[in-house]
């Protein structure tokens, strides 16, 4: 069961279903897990669908994890009934379900956390229309377990859809709501007035309560915002283009020593340290400009996942059209419609002529229409060639950069994230009830040059290798990214869908690579 669940989690609920199927768990109505994992993956479906149809599959859903609760009592199989008997539109029952599950907490459950039995008393009690109650048994939760950011999350999740469910405000929420997230970046040269712009960073990561920070550690404004993330106990999180040595030698040495000294006190205290792009001097600004996607993505994302709000601090730029990567960075922020602080610095930078001859940003749509190795010739035809009227149609709407077979594989190059993920979307549609199919996408660096044979220009470049290796280990019709990808997209738009995690893969020729599965976003 486990693995099912684990198929689910990974955005393939076609295979999980087939996976429950398989196992014979369809004809089990006696096992309480086997019941509330059925409930799991219908109300994974619910959540996916609108009007009538998520109502049905909330009913479903909830008759399981109540058969399941008739069976073994608990708390947990309970509150998910009556939950989704309110999805599902049965107000009455849902109270009652409620009630219930007062019941059990006070009669005592042993084994189960203090946040776990908080939370679950103050989702029954806001189920029963009791607001102030819920609220008060939420602040004792939290109280129970003030770090467990992601366990706030998941129930602040939850509260947000039965509120929206009941047509009742949820701003009060926002209280509760775990630190936010930073993205960060800004000039080199720094003004004279240190202190005074240090004291202004405090107050601005204070103000925001700021617990969580994104960004390169480059001399300058990089790593003054660093140090102050690092002075208030946040989480310093490091992307940086190219690798740590050749960063260094590019970005940090030429100003001095002592800012090699700063960078390495503050490399050591960061929580994680990703290398993206490529240390050569060629693609050393093409490797800035993504590094600085996935810092600004991942922000946003760890944002996303602790129902929290990612927002952005830029030394430097005194308004996000003026020249240079931080202005460029702080335009794409903007544009997604997030929040973002710009203090302007009196000093002269030097922005950097994009050059057209060097590696350039190129992601990656890996496509598989067979699904498995080995096929024949009949279904080459029946699954690859058949499908191609389709495939050229759901793709005009996004015309690629570049395209190449691989086998029976397609590997498509756009100029970025967002008309590689609507063309996945539209593959997806078109595509997925017609035969077997499965995505992969992924973001980097290519070199475009003359193909001598045909003359026709070609992407060429790791990214379409990685995008592939993805693609095999990607599950049958699932859409699955790498953290580059996911992250990048993140950062340009807001709305663009769901990414859960996969985890850490091993892929053949790479490091281990964490994965992303791309889902459509919940609907009310």
């Amino acid at each position: 069961m486990l693995a099912i669940t684990a198929q689910a989690r990974a955005g393939a609920l076609d295979l999980a279903w087939r996976m429950f199927r398989d196992a014979g768990y369809d004809r089990v109505a006696d096992d309480p897990a086997v019941l509330s994992l059925r409930g799991r993956l219908l109300k994974d479906e619910a959540l996916l669908l609108a009007g009538e149809a998520r109502r049905q599959h909330a009913r479903e859903a909830a008759a399981a994890y109540s058969a399941a609760a008739q069976l073994a009592p608990a708390p947990y199989p309970l509150i998910n009934a009556a939950t989704l008997a309110l999805i599902a539109g049965d107000v009455a029952g849902s109270r009652a379900l409620a009630a219930d599950v007062q019941d059990l907490l006070q009669a005592g459950v042993p084994d189960e956390t203090p946040y776990w039995l908080g939370a679950t008393e103050a989702e029954a009690l806001l189920l029963a229309g009791d607001r102030d109650a819920a609220e008060t048994a939420l602040a004792r939760a939290i109280g129970a377990a003030p770090l467990a950011w992601e366990d706030h999350a998941s129930t602040l999740r939850q509260f947000g859809v039965i509120l929206a469910e009941q047509g009742a405000p949820a701003a009060w929420l926002d209280a509760y709501r775990p630190p936010r997230s930073l993205h960060f970046a800004g000039h080199m040269r720094l003004p004279e007035d240190v202190a005074a712009l240090s004291e202004s960073v405090d107050a601005l990561l204070a103000q925001e309560r700021v617990g969580f920070g994104y960004g390169a550690l480059a001399a300058g404004a990089d790593l003054l915002i660093a140090e102050r993330l690092i002075a208030r106990g946040a989480e310093l999180h490091v992307v940086l283009p190219g690798d740590v040595a050749a960063f260094v030698d590019r970005s940090v040495r030429p100003h001095g020593e002592h800012w090699v000294e700063r960078f390495e006190a503050a490399l050591a205290e960061a929580a994680s340290v990703q290398e993206m792009g490529e240390a050569s001097p060629a693609a050393f600004m093409p490797s800035v400009r993504l590094a600085d996607l996935v810092a600004m993505g991942r922000a946003a994302m760890h944002a996303g996942l602790l129902q929290s709000e990612a927002v952005q601090l830029l030394l430097g730029p005194g308004t996000v059209e003026d020249a240079g990567q931080s202005a460029h960075a702080g335009c794409l922020w903007r544009n997604a419609g997030r929040r973002h602080h710009l203090l302007p610095l009196r000093v002269r930078s030097t922005p950097h002529p994009i050059d057209q001859t060097a590696p350039q940003i190129v992601t990656v749509l890996a496509v598989d229409l067979m699904g498995g190795e080995g096929e024949d010739f009949a279904a080459l035809d029946r699954d690859v060639v058949a499908r191609l009227p389709a495939l050229r149609a759901a793709l005009s709407a996004t015309p690629p950069l570049a395209a190449r077979w691989t086998a029976h594989r397609l590997l498509l190059a756009f100029d970025d994230a967002r008309p590689a993920y609507a063309a996945a979307v539209r593959l997806s549609a078109a595509l997925g009830g017609t035969g077997p199919l499965r995505q992969a996408l992924h973001i980097g660096l290519a070199a475009s040059i003359d193909d001598p044979v045909t003359g026709v220009p070609v992407q060429l470049g790791g990214a379409f290798d990685l995008a592939e290796r993805i693609l095999g280990v990607t599950n049958a019709g699932a859409t699955f990214a790498s953290e580059a990808f996911a992250a990048s997209l993140a950062a340009c738009t807001a709305d663009a869908g769901r990414a859960e995690l996969v985890g850490e893969i091993a892929l053949i020729g790479h490091a281990p690579t964490t994965l992303y599965a791309l889902k459509p976003r919940f609907k009310r």
